[in-house]
């Protein structure tokens, strides 16, 4: 119980640093990845560190001055943002995290949209059952994101569709 809980520690200091690299922060980045690979080690099969791990190493690919390295760095992250939805793929918390990446890396070199497509339906589909699952901030932002991610995949009249929609739902929540 104790090394559980220690693990919960650790884990929300380097979720913590996460988003600090995500703001920008390189040295948090850095440090962040450095304590998901040890809390990785430890707890293996845990869907939730296995996803800021993988999130942090696109970060670190973001962050690389190489080329190459950036790729490879973004490309690994992928793999184990996948395989963080495939130890849990009703997490909302990883669907977040990997749509978000997926929306942003060049669609032309990742091919990633139709992965952020699939994110953002999965968690508006889940909203739609319970309106409690997402924030309306969060329905705001994962509407935005799946229009931009349609439009980065080449479908530009689904991207209006999910437009309509949010304007739709934004109508609603003011009457």
């Amino acid at each position: 119980m104790a090394v559980q809980s220690a693990h919960m520690n650790q884990f929300e200091k380097a979720r913590t640093l996460h988003n600090k690299g995500v703001d920008g922060d390189k040295n948090a980045v850095i440090k962040a990845n450095e304590m998901l690979l040890k809390l990785r080690e430890a707890e293996p099969d845990d869907a939730l560190i296995e996803a800021y791990y993988g999130s942090t190493l696109v970060l670190l690919g973001r962050d690389a001055v190489k080329i190459l390295d950036r790729a490879d760095k973004a490309e690994e992250g992928l793999d184990v943002l996948n395989r963080a939805v495939s130890l849990d793929s009703n997490l909302k918390e990883i669907r977040l995290l990997r749509g978000n990446i997926c929306l942003r890396l060049p669609e032309s070199f990742f091919h990633s949209s139709e992965t952020a497509i699939e994110d953002f339906t999965f968690l508006l589909d889940r909203y739609e059952e319970n309106s409690s699952y997402l924030t309306q901030k969060q329905v705001r932002e994962v509407l935005r994101n799946l229009s931009e991610a349609y439009q980065n995949a080449g479908k530009p009249d689904k991207a209006v569709a999910a437009l309509q929609r949010l304007d739709k739902w934004e109508r609603k929540k003011k009457s």
